[in-house]
């Protein structure tokens, strides 16, 4: 009779940290539907001689009635029937096969090992002699609209001729659905599988009984938008199958070449069962960067902890404060987070969600060469970490938010991307604001209003002003983003967060290009000190875009402190 151990026991070798020993697991062959029989081998990664292949795979859930079972070395060991899928669709007839598997590999119940291994995971993948990624089942695709799902890729990626059921409209039906069952797959959700797929030097993708190199992936994707565009039938571009596998094919390709922060903020939204994985199972793209302490995998912090020091560590490399900037003031759902943190996790609520996405975040912040600081010192020279929790930096002070727009006045998009509709609403809106301003401090509206109004708006233009088309539909999207209209008691007009509130305060920040809105933080006694704050978010403001608040106000900043 078979002995039934916890995965964490002592079926699993121990490894030597210090010789980067790492375990693979040893499937030994077998006929389906037998018994997967498996035992372990150490080795290290400096060994010149190893040889294996790495798993990437959706975990699944661990729930007890969804759990299979495997047998190590005769002893039964429980796996997810994702785990169990993978395993019996993978194993040879005839010879074993050598794999490296997450679930397997580590110990999952020991945080030391996990932090050494997952910090192995870049020489882990780049050194597999390919990765075997497993998509799950067909499910619900019958098996004839599956092989022509990837006979089609096969097709666009130049290695078959044109099918033949391209001439059958209910066979071009079910090969674009099949398609969309593929792309829709949860493995292209994960957060793993990002560097999972793009580390190793090869990758086949398993559906069901059907595969395709990862090469083959890439030269289809490639071709969509190509001279192969107008073959396609109509139904793949509707369904957005090929639009998907376009999309995500590239922004894997563009994540090799980017900084540890871009790929953070492009992949924030990707699942992961454990939050800290949103910022560990990134890391292994920038192996060549040395990074901060703060920036090490290290699984003994917990969530709010290492979202806090990654976000310290984002500071400390780039310099300045663009980790704060563009998430259109979102809040988090991370109890105890610091107002400053970036949340990896991103935010579940939707209706908390910025909608600006990476690359109006990369636009906003690199292209329109914005410098409200300009005068104050930097990160580099003033910003500290006081207590781990509280970042210490130079500010000025510029001004008190006196009235903010209504949230329902706010518009959320257009019907025709138009400029007339879009200062029409922008008028409308304007104009409900500046009756309650001139209500509150009717000496303080400044006689051209409209002027600021106009300039608020045309200033975000820059540079690269709309001519037709696209670009103004583009343009006005961005205008009108769910962002608040507000003015300032000395009539400074900005647009900020959606959230923020009269009394917050508009400030300059050693480190922002952008002035941010600041709401006071108490202290336990519920006293606030001028001094102590909470980030609410960047915004725009008319006229202190390019330093001037901090130019007419010369020794006018003090060290505050953001919560």
């Amino acid at each position: 009779m078979a002995v039934k151990v916890a995965a964490d026991e002592s079926i699993l070798p121990a490894l030597d940290s210090l010789q980067s020993e790492i375990r693979i697991l040893e499937i030994e062959a077998g006929i389906k539907g037998s018994p997967i029989q498996c035992k372990f081998h150490v080795t290290s990664l400096d060994n010149p001689e190893i040889s294996y292949e790495a798993l990437s795979y959706t975990w699944g859930t661990n729930a007890a009635n969804s759990q299979q079972t495997v047998y190590v070395r005769g002893k039964e060991f429980d796996v997810t029937e994702s785990l169990y899928g993978a395993l019996q669709r993978l194993r040879l007839d005839q010879q074993s096969r050598y794999l490296w598997i997450d679930a397997f590999c580590i110990s999952q119940a020991d945080n030391k090992e996990k932090t050494q291994q997952v910090s192995m995971m870049c020489r882990i993948y780049s050194q597999c002699t390919q990765c075997l990624i497993w998509l799950g089942p067909l499910g619900e695709i019958a098996y004839r609209d599956g092989q022509a799902a990837i006979d089609f890729l096969s097709w666009l990626a130049g290695s078959q001729k044109r099918p033949g059921w391209f001439d059958d409209n209910s066979a071009v039906d079910g090969a674009a659905m099949a398609l969309k069952a593929f792309i829709n797959a949860s493995w292209w959700g994960r957060i793993w599988t990002v560097q999972e797929a793009i580390l190793p030097h090869q990758a086949t993708v398993f559906w069901g009984p059907y595969e395709i190199s990862w090469d083959l992936m890439r030269k289809a994707a490639n071709s969509f938008f190509g001279s192969s565009a107008p073959k396609v039938p109509g139904v793949f571009w509707k369904n957005r199958s090929v639009v998907d596998i376009q999309s995500v094919m590239r922004g894997l390709a563009i994540t090799l070449r980017e900084p540890l922060f871009e790929i953070l903020w492009r992949w924030r939204y990707r699942h992961a069962t454990d939050p800290r994985d949103k910022v560990y199972g990134l890391l292994g793209f920038r192996d060549d960067v040395s990074f901060p302490e703060s920036l090490r995998c290290n699984y003994s912090f917990d969530v709010r902890e290492v979202y806090e020091r990654t976000t310290i560590g984002l500071i400390d490399t780039s310099g300045d404060l663009i980790p704060l900037i563009g998430r259109g003031g979102e809040g988090s759902d991370i109890p105890g987070l610091a107002s400053w943190a970036v949340d990896w996790n991103g935010v579940q609520d939707h209706s908390r969600r910025s909608t600006s996405n990476f690359w109006d975040h990369r636009r906003i912040w690199h292209d329109l060469g914005y410098t409200a600081d300009r005068g104050l010192f930097g990160v580099s020279d003033g910003l500290r970490v006081e207590d781990e929790r509280v970042l210490r930096l130079q500010g000025l002070r510029v001004d008190r938010i006196c009235v903010v727009e209504n949230k329902s006045d706010g518009v959320t998009g257009l019907d025709d991307g138009s400029l007339g509709s879009l200062f029409l609403s922008a008028g409308s809106r304007w104009g409900r604001l500046i009756t309650t301003f001139q209500q509150l401090a009717p000496d303080q509206l400044p006689s051209n209003w409209m002027g600021a109004l106009l300039g608020l708006i045309t200033g975000k233009l820059i540079p690269g002003k709309p001519d037709h088309g696209d670009d103004i539909k583009v343009w006005a999207r961005q205008i009108v983003r769910p962002q608040a209209l507000f003015i300032t008691d000395s009539g400074l007009f900005g647009l900020g967060p959606r959230h923020i509130q009269p009394g917050q305060e508009l400030w300059i920040i050693g480190g922002s290009r952008f002035p941010v809105v600041l709401s006071l933080h108490p202290d336990s006694e519920g006293k606030t000190s001028g001094s102590d704050f909470s980030f609410v978010g960047e915004c725009f403001v008319h006229r202190i875009m390019s330093g001037e608040a901090v130019e007419n106000r010369p020794g006018h900043a003090k060290d505050i402190r953001l919560h």
